[in-house]
């Protein structure tokens, strides 16, 4: 049996959690079944040394996304492949006008990768966007969904078919979690109670929420310390982060630690983690952190939260945007069983999303 060619396209391979979905995915493919091809807007970022030696990269060399469309065009029209996958909302408009009118096309996958509802809520969608994105939608072969409830939303505010939509829970590389918390070293003060929270610098993930609900647990318990992971993507936020930070007297206690190659160093020997999302797709940190029996403390970011955290058993939620409520459960943190059996998800669906017809 012929492999089928697979080509993935991405912007760069920097930090996002998008990004590393598609390497997840990327890896968890069959390469006796499928021979895999990445091509990236740009070849930079810091997860280039997850992809696997024997995967061929190819570099458009295009400053942005939607300046590639040309290029993109021209590699399609010489690759010939199968299947396209597409994970981030400007790869999906990007990868739609490259394919207009091309006499043969391969089969498309636009995964999403947030809340459709939310990021129109939240004004993260122009009008012309939304309408590009619907576009790329309604020309896509198959779709991929996050969760039942993003499936629905998908449907509802981009009037997708149902029957194009298919739900699959991200997967996580446990393999290379646990290499990665192989003869670590402790990276905190273990006389500390040690709080970790994993994200880009940006609104979404509320990390000026989670500051202001940590000064009211450093005036309860001072031996509290936040460890902030991630890169600034958006201009002069961690500037703006560390000022708050200052005004709340907390510099002896929030720290930012940037970008972390190994970020399960510190999962790993966290007290707690915390995530304090205004909206997320599915956060992937939480799952990581619920692989490696970490206590959660979680926003209701998604709907899909109360099916990842027992409230009481293996975390707490609490509503965005709830500075009180984030405070009093970080606190409460020792009541968490971190034994709980958590709930396990089947990705067996990725074989069924690049390998079945689509009708």
């Amino acid at each position: 049996m012929s492999k089928k060619r697979v080509m993935f396209f991405l912007p760069g391979l920097h930090g996002g959690g998008a990004e590393r979905v598609a390497i997840n995915i990327l890896k968890k493919l069959d390469q006796e079944k499928f021979e895999i091809v990445l091509v990236l807007v740009n070849k930079s970022g810091e997860y280039l040394d997850l992809i696997p030696e024997q995967i061929r990269i190819i570099d458009l060399g295009a400053r942005k996304t939607m300046l590639s469309i040309l290029r993109l065009r021209k590699v399609i029209k010489e690759l010939k492949p199968d299947i396209v996958f597409s994970t981030l909302i400007r790869t999906h408009i990007a990868l739609d006008f490259a394919l207009t009118d091309l006499r043969t096309k391969p089969l498309t996958i636009m995964r999403s990768p947030n809340s459709p509802k939310l990021l129109i809520a939240n004004n993260q969608l122009s009008f012309i966007m939304r309408k590009m994105l619907a576009r790329a939608y309604r020309h896509a072969d198959r779709i991929v969904a996050q969760t039942l409830e993003m499936k629905e939303e998908i449907i509802h505010y981009h009037y997708v078919d149902s029957e194009k939509v298919q739900v699959l829970i991200n997967p996580i590389d446990t393999e290379l979690i646990d290499e990665k918390i192989k003869n670590i070293a402790n990276p905190f003060n273990s006389n500390d109670i040690n709080v970790v929270a994993a994200g880009r610098l940006a609104k979404q993930k509320g990390f000026d929420i989670l500051i202001r609900s940590f000064q009211k647990v450093v005036r309860t318990d001072d031996r509290f310390k936040l460890w902030i992971i991630g890169q600034e993507t958006e201009k002069g936020k961690q500037k703006e982060l560390q000022q708050l930070m200052d005004s709340l007297d907390l510099v002896k206690n929030v720290f930012f630690l940037g970008f972390q190659k190994n970020p399960y160093r510190y999962f790993y020997y966290a007290d707690l983690y915390v995530l304090s999302s205004r909206w997320e797709g599915l956060p992937n940190t939480v799952l990581e952190n619920l692989y490696l029996k970490k206590p959660v403390v979680a926003t209701r970011c998604i709907p899909f939260m109360d099916t990842l955290i027992k409230d009481g058993k293996n975390g707490f939620l609490t509503e965005v945007e709830d500075i009180e409520g984030l405070a009093q459960a970080i606190l409460a943190y020792k009541n968490i069983d971190t034994l709980y059996e958590i709930v396990k998800f089947d990705d067996s669906s990725l074989d069924d999303i690049f390998t079945c017809k689509v009708k």
